[in-house]
């Protein structure tokens, strides 16, 4: 039998090199969330549920655990390069079902990169992985007085977060969707080989530039990987 070749599938019209990042965070139904593996398999992981949304565009599924203690919120990571695709899968009637049988409340939303906010991703060391991550979500003043602050933020941090174990610094901002008029706010994501480093680095950050353009109060947390039993991809 012959294999599988990339013109044997169909994708979204525009599916291509631009991702997208999908974060769908919530308090799962189990109330712990590291008693939701079976659940998310059932639901998010079920094979025909991925093999439709490989098809329209999703690229990645991970999913990471509260590192912070007392925090019952279950957080997806997923990466997707057709805007369209995100839409149409859910809003399919089985994929609205699982998310409501995995999740009491959530909240998803689809980020566009941050383009000139100066994100970065360097390789990972040979047998390491990714440790932790974490979450940064702020209101901003504007995107063009924003893009230069972050863009000297991240100038001025990376070499030395690297030291602490940084693998990757991504900063996105809101997808329009339809008629509404995205949010006027950054989202970053440290990705780190381990919690101590991060939490080191964390402990003794400065906003400085960034302080500038926020509008509010960031919001911040972190994560660990929920670990190989989950369904990822």
């Amino acid at each position: 039998m012959k294999g599988i070749t990339v013109n044997d599938r169909t994708y979204p019209a525009n599916a291509g090199a631009d991702l997208y990042l999908l974060t769908v965070l919530g308090t799962p139904t189990t109330g712990d969330p590291a008693q939701a593996k079976d659940l998310h398999n059932a639901t998010a992981g079920d094979p025909g549920g991925v093999a439709g949304a490989k098809a329209l565009g999703d690229l990645s599924h991970n999913v990471y655990l509260p590192g912070s203690e007392g925090d019952g919120r279950l957080l997806f990571l997923d990466t997707w390069n057709s805007p369209t695709g995100v839409g149409q899968f859910f809003s399919d009637h089985q994929v609205i079902e699982g998310g409501n049988a995995l999740f009491a409340e959530r909240e998803a939303v689809l980020w566009m990169p941050a383009a000139g906010f100066g994100s970065y991703r360097l390789p990972v060391p040979s047998g390491r992985t990714v440790g932790a991550i974490g979450i940064m979500r702020a209101p901003v003043s504007n995107f063009e007085d924003a893009a230069g602050a972050f863009f000297a933020d991240s100038s001025r941090k990376i070499n030395a977060s690297r030291q602490l174990g940084i693998i990757a610094h991504e900063l996105w901002v809101p997808m329009p969707m339809g008629d509404t008029t995205p949010a006027t706010e950054v989202l970053g994501v440290d990705y780190w080989l381990e919690a101590d480093g991060m939490n080191e680095w964390y402990a003794q950050a400065e906003y400085n530039e960034v302080g500038a353009v926020f509008s509010g109060a960031p919001v911040t947390s972190w994560w660990t990987p929920a670990g190989t039993e989950w369904v990822e991809w």
